[in-house]
């Protein structure tokens, strides 16, 4: 009895002593204006942008002209489909142009001829006019050479018109040999600027639709190391200051760069999802940083790009 009323007290004097109050814990708040310096991963990209090559034709491919890699002007023919029934249309464009430029010449050679005639049938009715009007000669004479001479003026008017209708019938087959040689040249894929080919996503040999995408295409220009900042440091980062760019999770630098785009606003899609549906739920502001050393990285690489906020 005496034990267990020992034990009582003693666990009441444990729980009186252990109730009072606890001891409080220093909090420190996280300084964010004590940071000098922001790490994300970066994107390399051109600073126009990657531009895919796409097709306004469908049809076979006879041709791939430029190789993976590889430097171009603009206008440089890249890729050719097949033309066999285009150049076949051209063809015969070609023909109904010839043909009916030969009419309108000789319909033009003809109108000469009539003025020519006219000219002549002229001064035959004058002198036969005259002639009748002096009793030297007769009025049939003086009639024949006026129906000569208005039969003829007719016919000059009828060859006239039907040169008219025949230039018209020229001018619409020019412009239908105009519309097939561009709907040729649609067969010719050409390089949209100066720039380079990074891939192709088609084979010589292949069938492409409409719209199909042929490759990628990187114009000429700066290099951009694209990143994403949180909301939490998104209004530190400005314009014109400097960066590093180094071998994703190395302190191994391939090059310096500027900030020269901070985005407006705060994007909740990451520029890293290579799917359009795939969103992340994450508020951060896009920011592009120009290479100084463009030959150091490699378009598409993911690098890490460390941002001096000083």
């Amino acid at each position: 009895m005496y034990f267990k009323i020992s034990s009582l007290v003693l666990l009441t004097l444990l729980l009186i002593s252990c109730g009072g109050k606890e001891a409080p814990v220093k909090l420190e708040k996280y300084k964010v204006k004590a940071i000098d310096q922001i790490i994300g991963v970066a994107r390399i990209e051109p600073a126009a942008k990657i531009s895919p090559i796409g097709s306004e034709s469908a049809g076979k491919i006879i041709q791939i002209h430029v190789q993976e890699g590889q430097f171009v002007k603009k206008g440089t023919l890249l890729l050719t489909l097949d033309q066999s029934l285009d150049v076949a249309q051209l063809q015969q464009s070609e023909a109904k142009l010839l043909t009916k430029q030969q009419r309108s010449k000789s319909l033009e050679a003809k109108i000469a001829a009539l003025e020519l005639k006219i000219e002549i049938a002229e001064a035959e009715r004058n002198r036969d006019r005259n002639l009748a009007n002096a009793q030297a000669g007769t009025q049939k004479a003086a009639f024949d050479s006026e129906n000569i001479y208005k039969n003829l003026k007719a016919e000059l008017a009828i060859t006239k018109a039907d040169l008219a209708e025949a230039n018209a019938a020229l001018g619409e087959t020019k412009m239908e040999l105009n519309y097939t040689k561009k709907l040729s040249d649609k067969k010719n894929i050409y390089a949209p600027a100066d720039g380079m080919v990074l891939n192709w996503d088609v084979k010589q040999g292949q069938t492409v639709t409409i719209g199909n995408k042929l490759g990628d295409f990187a114009p000429k220009g700066d290099l951009i190391a694209t990143t994403e900042v949180d909301e939490l440091f998104a209004m530190k980062v400005k314009n014109g200051q400097r960066a590093a760019i180094n071998i994703q999770g190395t302190k191994e630098r391939l090059s310096t760069g500027t900030v020269v785009y901070c985005a407006p606003y705060l994007s909740k899609k990451s520029i890293f999802n290579d799917r359009a549906d795939n969103l992340e739920d994450r508020r951060v502001r896009e920011v592009r940083v120009r290479i100084d050393k463009p030959e150091a990285v490699l378009i598409g690489s993911r690098v890490e790009c460390i941002i001096s906020l000083k």
